[in-house]
C-alpha cells in the first residue's frame, strides 16, 4: 500500500480561500534592547486642523484610497489610522522617512506596529519598508480580524541616508487599521517574525551583542514563550545568513521564536530575544496552479502535489508509461485516491512496478497534473547525454557551434574581468560557464575553477555584506541565483564531498533571503513584472539544482509555489504573439535569468509548466523585430532600446516551434546570439537553417497582437536592407515597465532607423515618434500610461508582410476623438521598397496643440516643405538611404523640425493627419496626389480610405 504523505510535507496544506475570525491580540515580549521610537507621530494622535496626519507627509492615495485617523479605532481606545480602499485598482497609503544618523557602517532597525483587518478581500495590507538596502514586507494582512502586532527586524547599507515607511493597501478592497508604529535602533540581539496570511512566517534577526563573528544560525520555536532552544524546538539552521521562513506553522496556534547565534566550531554566540506571534486561524491559499512531482528514491518513487485553491477531493494519482506524463491515461493503472488537495506518497518498487509517468486527476475525472520520473542524480537540468554527445562532435568542426564553444574558453580564461555583472552574479556567471566546459571536456581544472567563483560569488553577494542597491537587493541576488543553480549543478559531480557542503551553504544562504524578499510587482496577485520572471524563477532553478542534497530536502513546500508564480507570469506577461509590454531588453533580462528555472522544472519531469512555456510565440516576435542592420537595430515598444543583441536564442531553441526552428535558426546564425551556455547547450544540432522568406506563412506574414496592440510587419530576411516597421497602440497595460505606445511607430530599413521612441528617457519629447497632445504623449492630465486602447480592425495582406490596422485610443489621450488608420505596403511600389499611409484624427471639446512627430536616429538629415502635385514633402537622408514623406491636405499645418525630431503640427478642437512614407535606397520617388488620395506608381492609396486599400489589386 502507498505511505500516507509525512506531516512535514503536508505543513502548508490548509485549505481556505479567504482569512476569516478573529485573532487574539499578540504582544511581544519585553526587549531588553527596548529604545525610543524614531517614528514621528507612529500612535497617529496628532492630527493637524486640516485633517493632515503630522508626520507622515508621504501619501500615494490614489483612485478611490483614502488615509484617514479616527477616533477611538485602537487596540487600547486611543486614535488609530484607517486605510480605506473601495477599488482594487487604486491604492491608500502614506508614509515617511526615518533618518539614518550613523551611516559608516551596517544599522539594524526592529519595526513593530498593531494592524487590524476590516473586510479585507484580494491581497490585502502591508507595511513596506523601503531604501535602505532590501525592500521588506512587514505585516501583510488580510480578510477580517482582530488586533496583532506585526514585527521585523531590517538591515540599513553603508551610506543609508534614511529608511522609509509605507502603510500601504492595494489589490485589495475594505479596510486596514494600523496604530502603535514604532521603528527602534537595535542595540541587542533581536528576531522579527512577520505572519503572512498564507500562513509563512518571515522571520529576519540581528546580532549587535555578540563577542564572535556568527557563521550560523538556528532558528528556534515553541509554543511556550519561556523555552530554552535545543534539539527539540529546532526548525531550521542557515549559513551565516538573516533571514529565513518558517512555513511548518498550524492555523490558530501561538509560537515564540529565538534565533541561536553558532561560530565556526559550533558554540554559542548570543541568542536573540523571543519574539511571540499567532498565527491567522485560516491560512490564504494563493496557489492557481496544480502542481505534480514525481521524484525517483533509493527504492521507488515519491509523488508530491499541490492543487490550486478551491479544489475539491477525492483526487486520484494514477502511474504508467511516458504516456501518462502527457496526461493520456488509457493505458494506465490507479494508484490510490487521496482526500488531501496538498500532499504527497511514497512509493515501494513494487508499488511502482517500473512507472515513469504520472498523473492526478480530480473527482471528475480530468487531469490536473502531470510529471514524469525524475532521478536525483547531477548533472539534472539542461545537460544530458546524448546533448553532450552532439556538443562534442559539433565543436570539431566550424559553425556556430564552435565558434561558440570557443567564446565560453575565452571567457573563462580571462575570469572574472571577462563577466561585466555586479558583485555575485559576475561570479556566478564564471562558475556556470566553467561547469558546462566541465561537463564537455570532463576537465577537473574548469570544476574547480566552477567551484572557486561559486564560493567567491557567496562571499560577495550584496544583500549579505550590506552593500545591495536599495530596493533592488532580490533582483541582485536572484540575477546571481540561476547561473549558481547551474553551475552547482553541472559541476557536482567534479567536486569532492568537502566542497559539494561548502557549496550548498552559498546555496542555502541565498535561498533563505530570496524565499522572503519581497516587491510588489511580484508579490502582488498580477504576475506580469519581470520581477517575478527574474525572483522567483531565479531561485525556482536553484531549488531544482538543489533538491534533495545535503541539507535541502526534496522542496516540496516551496517549488510548487514558486512553479504558480512562473505559469501565472508567462500566462499573463505575454500574449500569444510573445509581446510583453517591457520591450525586448525586459524580455531578455526577465527570461535571462527566469527562464532556466522553467526549462529546470520541465528537465524535472514536472509538466505544470511545459505547455505555458511553449505557448508564447517567442521566436516569430523576434524575426520580426530583429533587424540584420550592422547596429543590430530594431523595433521598439515598451522601454526597449533601439539597439540590442538577440535576447536569449539559447532558451528559444527550446519552445521554437518544431516548423519554425530552422527558420529561427536562420536568424540566429546570421544575428548573432551572446555566445551564452545555453546557446551551447541547446542549439538544434542536426538542423538546416532555412531562409524565413521560404518558410512557412506565419514567419512571412504580419504580426498581428489585438489583445496588447502591437503590430510587426517585415518585407524579408535578406540583410540590412530589410524593411520592419512596428505600430503600436497600449490596448493594455500592468505593473512593471511600460512605454507611452499609443499611436507609436517604429521603423527600420536600409541601415538606418528611422522612427525610434525614447525607451526610458520619457523626459525627452524628441525621441518620440507619435503624436503628442499639447507635448503630452499620451494622457494630458499625467505622464502616465492609461492602457486603454482598443483595437477596430487588424488583418495581414496576403503574399507579402504588410497588413491594416484601424486603432482607437481616445480614452488614452484623454480626448473625444483619437482614431489611426493605418496600411503597411511591402511591394515595391513605384520606386520605393515599402509604404506606409497613415491617417491620425483627433477631436476635442477644447482646442489643443497636436504634434505628429517622427524621431530618426542621430546624424539624420531633414529636409522638409517642398510642395509635391498639392501636398508637401519631407525627406531623411542618410548616406545613399532615405525615407520620403508627404503631407496631404497640408493647409493649415505647420512643418517643423525640433532636437532632431520631424513635427507636422496642427492647433485646434479637431487635427486631421494623412500622411504617407516611402522607404528606400537612391533616387526618392515622385507621387502624384488627388484630394486625400496619393499614387506612386501604379499603386493608389486613399488616406480617407485605407481599410479597402487592396494591395493585390
Amino acid at each position: 500500500m502507498p505511505r500516507a504523505i509525512p506531516s512535514r510535507v503536508s505543513r502548508a496544506a490548509v485549505a481556505g480561500a479567504a482569512m476569516a475570525g478573529a485573532l487574539a491580540v499578540s504582544l511581544p515580549a519585553p526587549h531588553a534592547h527596548a529604545a525610543e521610537s524614531l517614528v514621528v507621530n507612529g500612535d497617529f494622535e496628532q492630527v493637524a486642523a486640516d485633517g493632515g496626519i503630522v508626520g507622515w507627509p508621504q501619501s500615494e492615495n490614489r483612485d478611490s484610497g483614502r488615509a484617514t485617523v479616527i477616533d477611538g479605532a485602537g487596540p487600547d481606545g486611543s486614535r488609530a489610522l484607517a486605510l480605506d480602499l473601495g477599488n482594487a485598482a487604486g491604492k491608500a497609503a502614506i508614509g515617511q522617512d526615518i533618518p539614518v544618523t550613523d551611516n559608516t557602517g551596517l544599522q539594524a532597525y526592529r519595526i513593530s506596529f498593531d494592524e487590524r483587518a476590516v473586510g479585507l478581500s484580494g491581497y490585502g495590507g502591508d507595511l513596506w519598508a523601503r531604501g535602505f538596502g532590501h525592500d521588506a514586507l512587514v505585516g501583510r494582512i488580510s480578510g477580517t480580524t482582530g488586533w496583532r502586532k506585526a514585527h521585523a527586524v531590517v538591515l540599513a547599507r553603508p551610506g543609508t541616508k534614511a529608511v522609509n515607511l509605507l502603510l500601504a493597501l492595494e489589490q485589495s478592497t475594505g479596510r486596514m487599521l494600523i496604530d502603535n508604529v514604532r521603528v527602534e535602533h537595535i542595540d541587542g540581539n533581536a528576531v522579527g517574525a512577520s505572519v503572512q496570511p498564507t500562513g509563512a512566517v518571515q522571520l529576519s534577526w540581528h546580532f549587535a551583542a555578540v563577542g564572535g563573528t556568527p557563521a550560523s544560525y538556528q532558528v528556534h520555536r515553541s509554543t511556550r514563550a519561556d523555552f530554552t532552544p535545543g534539539s527539540r524546538t529546532l526548525i531550521r539552521a542557515v549559513p551565516d545568513a538573516w533571514t529565513a521562513e518558517d512555513g511548518s506553522g498550524r492555523p490558530g496556534s501561538r509560537y515564540t521564536y529565538k534565533v541561536v547565534a553558532l561560530a565556526a566550531d559550533g558554540s554559542t554566540l548570543g541568542t536573540t530575544a523571543p519574539e511571540t506571534v499567532t498565527m491567522p486561524s485560516v491560512f490564504l491559499d494563493e496557489q492557481r496552479i496544480d502542481v505534480l512531482t514525481a521524484t525517483e528514491g533509493k527504492s521507488g518513487a515519491r509523488l508530491a502535489w499541490r492543487l490550486k485553491a478551491g479544489s475539491k477531493a477525492p483526487l486520484t494519482v494514477y502511474a504508467g508509461g511516458s504516456e501518462v506524463a502527457d496526461g493520456k491515461l488509457h493505458k494506465a493503472r490507479k494508484v490510490g485516491t487521496f482526500h488531501a488537495t496538498t500532499g504527497g506518497v511514497t512509493l515501494s518498487d513494487s508499488a511502482c512496478r517500473g512507472a515513469t509517468g504520472f498523473a492526478v486527476t480530480g473527482k471528475d475525472g480530468k487531469v490536473l497534473a502531470t510529471a514524469a520520473l525524475a532521478g536525483l542524480q547531477h548533472p539534472r537540468m539542461g545537460v544530458t547525454d546524448d546533448k553532450l554527445a552532439d556538443v562534442r562532435s559539433a565543436i570539431r568542426q566550424d559553425g556556430a557551434p564552435r565558434s561558440t564553444y570557443d567564446g565560453l574558453v575565452n571567457r573563462v580564461a580571462k575570469g572574472l574581468p571577462a563577466y561585466n555583472y555586479r558583485p555575485g552574479e559576475a561570479q556566478a556567471s564564471w562558475a556556470q560557464d566553467a561547469a558546462l566546459l566541465y561537463q564537455v571536456g570532463q576537465d577537473p581544472a574548469y570544476a574547480q575553477t566552477a567551484y572557486d567563483a561559486l564560493i567567491e560569488s557567496g562571499r560577495t553577494m550584496p544583500f549579505v555584506n550590506g552593500t545591495a542597491y536599495a530596493g533592488a537587493a532580490a533582483l541582485e541576488t536572484a540575477n546571481a541565483a540561476a547561473p549558481l543553480a547551474a553551475a552547482y549543478d553541472w559541476a557536482y559531480p567534479g567536486w569532492t564531498p568537502a566542497q559539494r557542503t561548502e557549496a550548498q551553504k552559498v546555496l542555502q544562504r541565498v535561498a533563505a533571503y530570496l524565499e522572503v524578499s519581497y516587491h510588489p510587482n511580484f508579490d502582488l496577485p498580477v504576475k506580469q513584472s519581470n520581477w517575478t520572471a527574474v525572483v522567483r524563477g531565479g531561485e525556482l532553478a536553484l531549488r531544482l539544482a538543489v533538491r534533495g542534497d545535503g541539507p535541502f530536502d526534496l522542496q516540496e513546500y516551496r517549488i510548487p509555489q514558486l512553479i504558480d508564480a512562473m505559469g501565472r507570469h508567462l500566462d499573463t506577461a505575454y500574449s500569444e504573439t510573445g509581446w510583453d509590454q517591457e520591450g525586448l531588453d525586459y524580455f531578455s533580462y526577465g527570461l535571462g535569468v527566469g527562464g532556466p528555472g522553467v526549462t529546470g522544472s520541465i528537465d524535472s519531469g514536472i509538466g505544470a509548466l511545459k505547455a505555458k512555456w511553449q505557448r508564447p510565440g517567442f521566436a516569430n516576435l523576434l524575426l520580426h523585430s530583429s533587424s540584420l542592420q550592422p547596429d543590430k537595430a530594431r523595433l521598439q515598444w515598451g522601454v526597449g532600446t533601439s539597439t540590442g543583441a538577440l535576447p536569449l536564442p539559447g532558451l528559444i531553441f527550446t519552445q521554437v516551434p518544431a516548423e519554425q526552428q530552422a527558420a529561427w535558426l536562420w536568424q540566429y546564425e546570421r544575428s548573432g546570439g551572446g555566445g551564452g551556455a545555453y546557446e551551447l547547450l541547446e542549439y538544434p544540432y542536426g538542423v538546416t537553417p532555412q531562409d524565413p522568406d521560404e518558410a512557412p506563412v506565419a514567419v512571412r506574414r504580419a504580426l498581428l497582437d489585438d489583445h496588447g496592440g502591437s503590430y510587426l510587419f517585415r518585407n524579408r530576411y535578406q540583410d540590412k536592407d530589410d524593411v520592419l516597421v512596428g505600430a503600436q497602440n497600449r490596448n493594455d497595460n500592468h505593473i512593471g515597465w511600460g512605454g507611452f505606445d499609443t499611436f507609436a511607430l517604429s521603423l527600420v530599413s536600409h541601415d538606418v532607423t528611422w522612427a525610434q521612441q525614447p525607451a526610458k528617457n520619457y523626459a525627452k519629447r524628441e525621441l518620440f515618434s507619435k503624436p503628442l497632445i499639447d507635448g503630452f504623449p499620451e494622457k494630458r492630465s499625467t505622464d502616465s500610461v492609461a492602457g486603454r486602447g482598443e483595437t477596430l480592425e487588424s488583418r495581414s495582406y496576403p503574399g507579402q508582410g504588410g497588413g491594416f490596422v484601424s486603432l482607437d485610443s481616445h480614452l488614452n489621450y484623454e480626448v473625444t476623438k483619437a482614431r489611426r488608420d493605418l496600411a503597411v505596403d511591402m511591394r515595391p511600389a513605384g520606386g520605393a521598397d515599402t509604404v506606409v499611409a497613415v491617417h491620425d484624427s483627433f477631436a476635442n471639446s477644447a482646442s489643443h496643440t497636436y504634434a505628429w512627430q517622427l524621431a530618426p536616429e542621430a546624424g539624420t538629415a531633414i529636409t522638409f516643405g517642398e510642395e509635391e502635385s498639392g501636398a508637401r514633402t519631407f525627406l531623411f537622408r542618410k548616406g545613399d538611404s532615405w525615407l520620403k514623406g508627404w503631407v496631404l491636405s497640408p493647409e493649415g499645418a505647420e512643418l517643423s523640425t525640433d532636437k532632431g525630431a520631424f513635427k507636422v503640427t496642427r492647433t485646434g478642437a479637431e487635427a486631421d493627419f494623412r500622411i504617407v512614407l516611402a522607404v528606400g535606397r537612391g533616387t526618392p520617388p515622385t507621387a502624384t496626389t488627388s484630394g486625400g488620395e496619393l499614387t506612386l506608381g501604379a499603386t493608389t492609396y486613399d488616406l480617407d480610405n485605407l481599410r479597402d486599400f487592396d494591395p493585390s489589386r
